[in-house]
C-alpha cells in the first residue's frame, strides 16, 4: 500500500482543503502517515500571505524532499499561484497542481505516476472526511475575494467568489455529526461574501441558521469576516441562536483613516468602532478578536498610534499582529514611503504587547463564573481543554469527565494565552445567551 503525508501552511480554508486531499487518497487505498516518517507521496499545501509563509512552503517542500530522495513531492496552494506569478520554481518539487484542481490532486498523482495505481487494493470503503479533532471541524462555505486590498496576493492566487450549495455544506456538516463531532467552525476566504455569486438571495445568515439546526450540532463558530459584511442580519443571529458562539474575528488591519483608504479598506476607523460597539451591545459577553497590520507604506508614528488607540476603544479578546510584507503584482509593493524593518519591529512588538494586555483584560470581566465548555484533549492526560460562548480557551483537570462531555467549568485565573479552570457540579452563573 503506498504511503502519503500532507504538510498544511496557512489558513483555515487550506486545512479545510489538506483534509479533503487525504480523505480522497484514503479513498483510492493510500495510507495516511504523519509528515515526518518516509512517504511515497509528500503534498505541500502552501500559502503566499506573506513573505515568511513563502519561506515556510519552500523549506517544507525541501525537508520532505530530502525524507525521501524518490518519493513524489507534491506542491499545491498559493504559494503556487504565486511562484507562477513572478516566474519562481520549486526545485524541489516533483509535481506542480494549482489552487484550481487541488481537490483532484489524487487524480493528478496517479496520472503522473502510474506506478502507484499497480499497489493500490481494490476493495476499499466509501470516501469520508478526514476530521481533526474529535470534538470541532471546519467546514468551508465558499472559496475566493473579490475585495482586492492593495496589499493582497490572495484574489490573485484563490480567484473570485465560488459559494457553495447549502444543501451541500449542509450535508457535509451531518457526516461531521455522525463522525461524532458537535462543534462546527464555518469557514472561506471571504466568508461573509457568501451568496452573492448564487443569485438565490442567501447569505452567512442563512448558512449559519441552516447549520445550528442540523441534529446533532451544539456549537457554531465563524471564522474571520470582513467589517463590512457584518450586518445587523448577521448580528441577529448571534444574537438570538444559542448554538452560534459570541465571538467575531474583524480584521481592522488600521485605525488611521489614511492608512485604511491606501490599503483599499472600505470603512474609517469611526465605522469599525460603531460596528464593534453595536455587536456588543446586541450579544451579551461578545468577544471580538482582530489582525492588525504593522508597518504599512505611508504609515507614520501618529497613524501607528491611533491604530493602538482603536484597539483600546474596542477592547479586544485577542489581536493577530503582522507586518506589512511586500506580495509582488500588488498596489502597495510600489507604493512610496515604504517602512523600514526595524520600525516594522518595533511597532509589531508594541502591538502585541497591548494584545496581550486587552487578552487579560477580557479574560479577567468572567474570572469567577462558571461557564460551560465542551471538552478536548488537554495537554496531558490529567487535564481537558475547552473553549467557553465566547471562546476562552480555558484548560482545567479532568475530574472524571471525557473528551466530548459538555462540563460547568468555573474560570479561576487567566494564564498567558489560556485561563486556568476547575469542572464544578452544577452552574451558577447565567447563560451568556438566553
Amino acid at each position: 500500500m503506498p504511503r502519503v503525508a500532507i504538510e498544511t501552511l496557512g489558513c483555515k480554508v487550506n486545512q479545510y482543503e489538506s483534509d479533503q486531499i487525504l480523505a480522497r487518497f484514503a479513498a483510492e487505498g493510500f495510507e495516511i502517515v504523519s509528515a515526518d516518517t518516509p512517504a511515497d507521496v509528500y503534498v505541500v499545501n502552501t500559502c503566499s500571505v506573506t513573505q515568511v509563509a513563502e519561506a515556510k512552503s519552500r523549506k517544507a517542500v525541501r525537508r520532505m524532499a530530502r525524507l525521501n530522495p524518490r518519493a513524489t513531492v507534491v506542491v499545491t496552494g498559493c504559494d503556487v499561484e504565486m511562484a507562477r506569478r513572478v516566474g519562481r520554481a520549486f526545485p524541489s518539487g516533483t509535481l506542480l497542481v494549482p489552487n484550481a484542481r487541488k481537490l483532484d490532486l489524487v487524480r493528478e498523482v496517479l496520472q503522473f505516476v502510474p506506478g502507484l495505481r499497480e499497489r493500490l487494493k481494490d476493495d476499499l470503503a466509501p470516501a469520508h472526511t478526514v476530521y481533526r479533532s474529535r470534538v470541532r471541524t471546519v467546514i468551508k462555505v465558499q472559496d475566493g475575494c473579490d475585495m482586492f486590498c492593495s496589499y493582497c496576493s490572495v484574489p490573485y492566487t484563490r480567484g473570485p467568489v465560488k459559494s457553495r450549495p447549502l444543501a451541500e455544506i449542509t450535508s457535509e456538516v451531518a457526516a461531521a455529526v455522525a463522525s461524532g463531532h458537535r462543534e462546527i467552525v464555518l469557514t472561506g476566504v471571504l466568508v461573509g461574501s457568501y451568496g452573492t455569486d448564487l443569485g438565490d438571495e442567501l447569505d452567512l445568515a442563512d448558512v449559519m441558521l441552516a447549520v445550528a439546526a442540523v441534529p446533532g450540532v451544539e456549537s457554531v463558530l465563524l471564522s474571520s469576516i470582513e467589517p463590512v459584511h457584518v450586518s445587523q442580519r448577521l448580528l441577529a443571529v448571534f444574537a438570538r441562536e444559542r448554538k452560534v458562539c459570541s465571538h467575531l474575528h474583524i480584521p481592522l488591519q488600521s485605525g488611521d483613516d489614511h492608512v485604511l483608504r491606501a490599503m483599499g479598506r472600505p470603512y474609517t476607523s469611526d465605522d469599525y468602532v460603531a460596528l464593534c460597539c453595536s455587536a456588543q451591545a446586541q450579544v451579551p459577553d461578545m468577544a471580538i478578536t482582530t489582525d492588525i497590520l504593522v508597518g504599512f507604506p505611508g504609515e507614520t508614528e501618529e497613524a501607528h498610534r491611533r491604530t493602538m488607540a482603536v484597539a483600546e476603544t474596542v477592547g479586544f479578546a485577542r489581536m493577530h499582529v503582522f507586518r506589512y510584507s511586500r506580495r509582488p503584482g500588488t498596489p502597495a509593493a510600489d507604493m512610496p514611503d515604504q517602512v523600514d524593518e526595524k520600525t516594522k519591529a518595533a511597532r509589531s512588538q508594541e502591538m502585541v504587547a497591548l494584545g496581550r494586555e486587552l487578552r487579560q483584560r477580557f479574560a479577567a470581566r468572567h474570572i469567577g463564573r462558571v461557564l460551560e465548555v465542551m471538552a478536548e484533549p488537554g495537554p496531558d492526560d490529567q487535564h481537558l481543554v475547552g473553549y467557553t460562548p465566547n471562546y476562552i480557551r480555558v484548560v482545567f483537570p479532568t475530574a472524571g469527565h471525557e473528551v466530548g462531555e459538555t462540563v460547568s467549568v468555573r474560570l479561576l485565573r487567566a494564564l498567558g494565552d489560556w485561563v486556568e479552570g476547575e469542572a464544578v457540579g452544577v452552574a451558577y452563573d447565567v447563560p451568556l445567551k438566553a
